[in-house]
């Protein structure tokens, strides 16, 4: 069945081998056991070397209530 994915992403704790071969097959890129918004913070240089962020990458929303 095609879905038309673009790839693959299982966030923490989603670890799947046997989807991630079957994408894989397919020809899709795969990420397993990772945070989107962590990586984003990383790419965009904004990840202090301890793991947290040094600007602000939240869900969280301040002063409105």
């Amino acid at each position: 069945m095609a879905t038309g994915a673009g790839a693959l992403w299982c966030q923490f704790g989603v670890i799947n081998l046997e989807g991630a071969a079957i994408a894989e097959q397919a020809g899709l890129p795969v990420v397993v056991d990772r945070c989107v918004k962590i990586e984003h913070a990383r790419y965009a240089g904004r990840m202090h070397w301890l793991g947290f962020n040094t600007q602000r990458i939240t869900s969280v929303r301040s002063g409105l209530q």
